[in-house]
């Protein structure tokens, strides 16, 4: 059990289709280690029948998000696509009074090569030791180069100052 680390309450966004076995992966992961507090729709969760995109996203939004600090976005092949996964990366961005901003982590999948990207300095501690790092260029056709599969709401974060939105492994 991992016990001298922050644990954080954490939303797990990406495209279900596509990358399901790697949100299971992770939450098996948790479930033995203990990692961080899981604040995710789990499959059935949300009674869809009946019901907008509109009122479905707000309950993710209101019951779900509400509650967690950290977005962490599982990127595969077509995650930058998917209607809701911007929505939830929009949502974590922005404070309101119903919903706290959240910090975000993307998490480059095994089916897709993007470089890592670091976060402030004082976060690198939390993502393991010797990991290679590149501070990334604030141009966005450099950052479309580097990051084909990253989401254009994050891409566009990343030209940026104070923006820290850690891309991993």
């Amino acid at each position: 059990m991992v016990s001298n680390i922050l644990r954080h309450k954490v939303f797990i966004s990406y495209y279900h289709a596509d990358d399901q076995r790697y949100k299971d992966f992770l939450l098996q992961q948790n479930s033995l280690y203990n990692i961080f507090d899981n604040y995710s729709v789990r499959e059935r969760d949300i009674d869809d029948a009946n019901k907008t995109s509109e009122q479905i996203r707000r309950i993710i939004r209101d019951d779900y998000m509400r509650n967690a600090t950290v977005l962490l976005l599982l990127c595969g092949r077509r995650t930058k696509t998917r209607k809701h996964v911007d929505w939830e990366i929009h949502t974590a961005m922005y404070h309101s009074d119903v919903n706290p901003q959240m910090g975000i982590v993307v998490v480059n999948l095994p089916t897709i090569r993007q470089i890592q990207r670091s976060a402030c300095d004082d976060d690198k501690k939390y993502f393991g030791p010797g990991m290679s790092w590149t501070e990334g260029s604030k141009i966005r056709a450099d950052i479309d180069n580097d990051y084909p599969y990253l989401p254009d709401r994050i891409a566009e974060n990343f030209t940026r100052d104070h923006i820290y939105i850690p891309v991993i492994n």
